[in-house]
């Protein structure tokens, strides 16, 4: 065979493979493998069994600020608190707020440039319930237990867990509202218990977290257009305020 006839042979075998189609018969010689595509690797947002990199960086820095009532437990503080410590507090919540808006396109999700609303959600109630009831800390601090904990665990469990999707909204499943009340549940109650002055027994404690986080899981479960953290965090303080008021005029 000549030169020129295998060049040609080659070129016609390699804009085939481009095109999809078998090389022509009778040889191998040029054919160009069409490349594998990793559809999970090039989409990764959202598999089932996975999160993405961005996923897993929005769920730590909604759930870990809930850990922050432990450190009060190792200070010593003022009961109603001072305006010195909710000078600090606010800081602190003011400033984990800002820090988040100015890098939320780090953790934004496709199409989303910024979320004031899910800023504002998680912040406000926090910041309205420690500024306005202060001889009750634990309102404040469960509060932030209830969204941290029980939307933030809530989202891991529906994306990471199959099941049935819930009656009243097919946007979310059972396994992401069961996983709002199992961490929420307890850890709210936990926060709630370990700040309230005088001390409460873990019972009643066990009651008011559970009582708002089941009100502000429903609340979270609903087809709604309000952002989730809106939602959340406003029935979360309500439910917390209206627990712990009628367990203080029952018990």
């Amino acid at each position: 065979m000549s030169n020129s006839a295998q060049t040609t042979k080659t070129s016609a075998a390699a804009q085939a493979a481009a095109r999809g189609e078998n090389a022509p018969s009778g040889s191998n010689a040029g054919v160009v493998p069409a490349p594998h595509i990793d559809l999970a690797a090039s989409h990764p947002a959202r598999i089932f069994g996975r999160m993405s990199p961005t996923e897993c960086k929005r769920r730590l820095l909604h759930i870990l600020p809930g850990l922050l009532p432990t450190i009060l437990w190792f200070i010593p503080h003022k009961d109603p608190l001072s305006w010195d410590c909710r000078a600090w507090l606010g800081l602190i919540i003011g400033g984990i707020g800002i820090a988040t808006a100015v890098k939320y396109r780090r953790i934004a999700r496709r199409d989303e440039a910024s979320n004031p609303a899910c800023i504002l959600g998680y912040t406000v109630p926090i910041f309205f319930l420690l500024m306005v009831i202060p001889a009750h800390a634990e309102l404040g601090l469960a509060t932030l237990a209830i969204i941290s904990f029980g939307d933030g665990f809530a989202t891991v469990g529906g994306l990471l867990l199959p099941g049935p999707r819930l009656p009243w909204n097919k946007q979310k499943s059972w396994a992401g509202f069961l996983c709002f009340l199992t961490f929420a549940v307890p850890w709210s109650a936990m926060v709630y218990w370990g700040e309230s002055r005088p001390a409460v027994s873990f019972s009643v404690a066990l009651f008011v977290g559970g009582t708002a986080t089941l009100f502000a899981a429903i609340c979270e479960s609903v087809n709604s257009r309000i952002d989730d953290n809106i939602r959340v965090g406003a029935a979360a303080a309500v439910g917390i305020v209206t627990a712990h008021f009628a367990a203080a005029a029952w018990l």
